[in-house]
């Protein structure tokens, strides 16, 4: 993917980019997949030996901080040829830290042998900042070297640690082991002969020879790690992070005594044994490690670690249940220094760093390309009224806190899954940190590599979803930001047997109905009261444009809201005509001048009306697609829906499906997901790299109709809009006013 020479370690960044450290002190920043030229950041150090840049932690509010911190080996100018590690905060902006904000944090950790410097840093689910810290190969009170050194044990000494800190000051965690009479702060005194031998209050754990690198469980609600010990000449070893727990270096070596193999005696009551360990026939030292986030690839590896052997090349996977199959790694690569799992554009990957004279780079692993996706039996419509909202991650009852980032969150949406198999919901993704995309799908399935919602950092957008549903009722959800997330479930697909009556698409050659911007006319018939802070815009529907008088449950429409050069941050409601306004909503605007499409499935009122709810939204456009049949019509298998595994039907950024869009251009595609006797599709569509603000119009045939299936309102903008669209002999047209890269996600399609 990218060379570095000598990487040491490797992070994602919230703004979408990849850090990576080089051992000769050069912060390196990839996006999109390239390499940039220039460093972020150079910084003096020391790099013989084990020495160099080592660790980099990111601050969870990256968006509105900059936050950075670096593990480093500096020279220390007052003892020529003295060089000890050291922590410092830095603020990053625009690809480039700027090496006047550094603050330090933590200084003088000795380094006198030059190996053995630990050398992570993370910022744990406690907000506190963990740092690994090394024996430094000689004790720096003048003991011995290797497997005679202490200082592991030697609490008034930092080596051999893990150390929790406050993130700004550095300043000892409030909880540390150790504290009162006896004990002071050690973060800057140094590790020399001559150092007192107070205990340090910045120690967290004990009895660690080289912690090279250590992971938190992103599945886990509290502060849980795993740490990637290396041993002597014997065993490596992977250990919990505990408070207060000793690992017993430099008595014991793995679970055995220094020096020994399984069977051997277990450890005395004061120490702890590593969760795995492994010996010198299966690997030499080991190095990074990650936690696999739940849901992310088959479920097989929910809860599961990965670790890898420098030396073996070896990566091996640590289930759930605690077992580890030696035999059969997961990979092979040599040199592997640091991994973790970024979310990228293929989803969230396993980035791993190579250090080696011929495999110096940046590697990944993505799991696995879809496969195209079976349908699900046939399937019904039924229409909740009113939408029932099934989670809102504000509220105390859902944790009143956002979703963190790369964290899948399992939902109940209230439905019986042995009678119904997908949902219809509309997701509303709240004030993502960064800029950021939204995954739902099936609980406990393999997550797709399709999206349903993207959004810029602090905005609130809302789109449609059908969202296949596990035997439980239960979808997952993935943001790839910290965001709050806000589902309202519209209706349910229920199993349909047979020829039925009730719930079915009739597809109509998409039309306008009504387009506030313009005066009313017997083309534009609607009606506007103002309310207060909430305008009501009627829109009577029945007997009009394809929609029958009778037999019908539902409406299919793509509605639009538009802000106006004043307004923004409003939203749109859509309710039956001449019934109170639900507590939920369908769009969201933002900035002024915001436009934003969506889908919208909503039955009649008592007169054949529907209302819009518009609060600081000037205009809004309706229209319609489509509608659900009702009890009262003839039985037939026509219209039925079957759903689909999300899936990846086209993206014109790749060679997959069709080109990019030209000025004004149109596009066709024959969905390889759906049978070519489908009437019509269910997608996702997502328009990227804008040139301008433009529209898009799916439709199944010439004449183009003139509606719009999304919007964007400026260039370079991210838009999600799903919609129901009917097909024209198995295949739909896509048009673009102006040049512009569009994906198309399939969900589902409506049979013949």
């Amino acid at each position: 993917m990218a060379s570095v020479p000598n990487p040491t370690a490797v992070r994602g960044l919230p703004n979408g980019t990849v850090a990576v450290l080089g051992k000769a002190g050069a912060v390196r920043i990839i996006r999109n997949g390239v390499l940039l030229p220039v460093p972020a950041l150079t910084l003096t150090v020391c790099s013989t030996s084990e020495r160099g840049l080592l660790g980099i932690a990111v601050a969870p509010d990256f968006s509105t901080t900059g936050h950075v911190w670096l593990y480093f080996t500096r020279p220390e100018p007052a003892a020529p040829g003295l060089c000890v590690n050291r922590v410092s905060r830095f603020t990053m902006a625009d690809d480039v830290i700027d090496p006047t904000t550094e603050v330090v944090l933590i200084d003088n950790i000795s380094s006198n042998a030059g190996n053995h410097n630990g050398g992570d840093v993370e910022i744990g689910h406690d907000a506190m900042l963990y740092v690994s810290v090394g024996d430094a190969g000689t004790d720096p009170r003048g003991g011995g070297s290797a497997g005679s050194n202490d200082a592991a044990k030697d609490l008034s000494l930092l080596n051999g640690k893990i150390l929790r800190v406050d993130p700004g000051t550095g300043a000892p965690a409030p909880g540390n082991p150790y504290s009162g009479a006896g004990t002071d702060t050690c973060r800057v005194r140094g590790n020399r002969p001559e150092t007192p031998t107070t205990t340090c209050q910045e120690i967290f754990a004990s009895g660690l020879r080289n912690p090279w690198r250590f992971a938190f469980d992103p599945n886990a609600t509290g502060t849980r790690f795993f740490i990637n010990d290396v041993g002597q000449a014997t065993r490596e070893e992977v250990d919990e992070g505990i408070l207060g727990a000793d690992y017993g270096w430099n008595t014991r070596e793995g679970r055995c005594p220094q020096g020994q193999n399984p069977p051997c005696a277990g450890p005395p009551p004061a120490l702890t044994d590593p969760v795995t360990d492994y010996g010198r026939t299966v690997g030499t030292y080991v190095t990074g490690g990650a936690f696999i986030p739940n849901g992310i690839w088959p479920s097989q590896y929910d809860g599961a670690y990965f670790f890898g052997d420098g030396g073996s090349g070896r990566f091996w996977v640590r289930h759930a249940d605690g077992s580890v199959d030696y035999d059969a790694p997961f990979h092979t690569a040599i040199g592997m220094s640091d991994m973790t799992f970024i979310a990228d554009s293929g989803g969230v990957s396993l980035y791993f760093v190579l250090a080696g004279i011929t495999t110096n780079s940046v590697r990944k692993i993505t799991f696995p390309t879809q496969p195209i996706p079976t349908p699900s039996e046939a399937l019904r419509y039924v229409p909740t009224l009113p939408a029932n909202r099934v989670f809102d991650s504000r509220l105390p009852a859902d944790g009143s806190a956002p979703i963190p980032g790369n964290t899948v969150r399992t939902i109940a949406v209230g439905v019986d899954g042995a009678v119904t198999r997908a949902v219809l919901v509309n997701i509303a993704y709240v004030a993502p940190s960064v800029p950021g995309f939204l995954r739902a799908w099936q609980s406990g399935a393999p997550m797709p590599i399709t999206s349903n919602i993207n959004a810029l950092a602090g905005e609130v957008v809302a789109n449609a979803a059908v969202v296949p549903v596990d035997s439980s009722g239960r979808i997952d959800v993935l943001t790839n930001a910290s965001a709050d997330v806000v589902i309202d479930v519209l209706g349910r697909f229920d199993i349909a047997a047979g020829p039925v009556s009730a719930g079915r698409l009739a597809p109509l050659a998409p039309q306008r109905l009504i387009d506030t911007r313009e005066a009313v006319s017997l083309t534009n018939t609607f009606t506007e009261t103002d309310a207060g802070s909430i305008d009501v815009v009627n829109a009577p529907l029945r007997g009009r444009l394809g929609v029958p008088a009778t037999g019908v449950s539902a409406v299919v429409l793509t509605v639009t809201a538009l802000a106006g050069t004043s307004t923004g941050g409003g939203y749109t409601t859509v309710a039956p005509g001449g019934t109170p306004q639900p507590p939920t909503s369908n769009l969201n605007t933002n900035d002024p001048g915001d436009i934003r499409p969506n889908l919208v499935v909503v039955p009649f009122g008592a007169d054949g009306s529907i209302d819009l709810h518009l609060f600081r939204t000037d205009d809004v456009v309706v229209d319609v697609t489509g509608y659900f049949t009702d009890s009262t019509v003839t039985a037939s298998t026509t219209g039925r829906f079957r759903s689909l595994t999300p899936y990846r039907e086209a993206d014109t950024r790749t060679p997959f499906g069709f080109a990019r869009f030209g000025s004004p251009a149109t596009r066709s595609i024959d969905p390889v997901s759906v049978p070519p006797s489908a009437i019509a599709l269910a997608h996702n569509m997502t328009l990227v790299n804008n040139s301008a603000a433009l529209f898009l119009t799916a439709f199944p045939s010439d004449p183009r109709p003139f509606i719009s299936s999304a919007n964007a309102s400026g260039p370079d903008q991210l838009r999600a809009t799903s919609a129901f669209t009917p097909l024209g002999a198995g295949s739909m047209r896509y048009y673009s006013m102006a040049p512009t890269d569009v994906v198309v996600d399939v969900t589902g399609f409506f049979e013949s």
